[in-house]
Parts: C-alpha cells; structure tokens; sequence
C-alpha cells in the first residue's frame, strides 16, 4: 500500500511537469513566431523606403496608384525573400512613412505659423516706468 502512495504521489508530480514544460514550450514557440513575424515587417518596412522614393516621383498619378505600386513592389519583396506578405501592416507602415515625409519636406507656404500680433497703438514698455 506504501508503493501505491509513492507510485501516486511520483506520478501526480511527473504529470505536474509534463504539463509545465508542454506549457512553456508552446508559449516559447508562439513567441518565436511572433518575433519572426515582426522582424519580417521591419525587413518589408525598410525595403518599402526606396519604392515610395520611386513612386513619388510619378507626377501624373494619384495617391492610391502609388500606393498600389509601393504595395505590388513590397509583395514582390516579400515574396522573393520567402516572408509571409501581411497587407494590413505594410498598407499601415507604408501609409506612416508617408506622412512622416510629408512632414519634414512640407512646403514653407504649406507649413502654419502662429504669430502674436501686437495693437499698433499700444506700447510696451520693459523695465522702469516714468
């Protein structure tokens, strides 16, 4: 009856392991993956910076046609380097990275300035009055 109780007790606690270790495989599994996804819109996010480059100099084109051609050239990318195309981030980045450069290259006339103007007939006067 002893051995019974040592049996059960070794068991319960083999199961208890088996279960933590199956547990943390899975979770370290799904975690590489999820590293290996990312990683690949970083690569897919930095490989779009030279066709958005390239699609900006189209002057007779609409946004969405550029757009279209970043998004054809990144499958393109993607599929010759064997990544896993997702639309959805690379439309989202792509979409990040152009309005980031609209931006930094906004025209001076597109660009808003807040002046403070002052009433002509008022005087300002710094320091000690008379």
């Amino acid at each position: 009856m002893e051995n019974l109780g040592i049996i059960l007790s070794f068991i319960g606690t083999a199961l208890g392991l088996l279960v933590t270790a199956v547990t943390f495989i899975m979770k370290f599994i799904n975690s590489a993956k999820a590293k290996k996804g990312a990683e690949n819109i970083i690569k897919i996010g930095n490989a779009v910076i030279p066709y958005i480059e390239q699609a900006e100099k189209f002057i007779n084109y609409s946004g969405t046609e550029k757009k279209e051609f970043v998004m054809t050239k990144a499958n393109q990318f993607a599929l010759t380097q064997g990544i896993c195309f997702d639309a959805k981030a690379v439309s989202e980045r792509v979409e990040e990275l152009v309005k980031l450069t609209k931006q930094v290259n906004a025209r001076d006339k597109d660009k808003v300035t807040v002046t403070q103007s002052v009433p002509a007939q008022s005087t300002v006067v710094i320091g000690n009055t008379f």
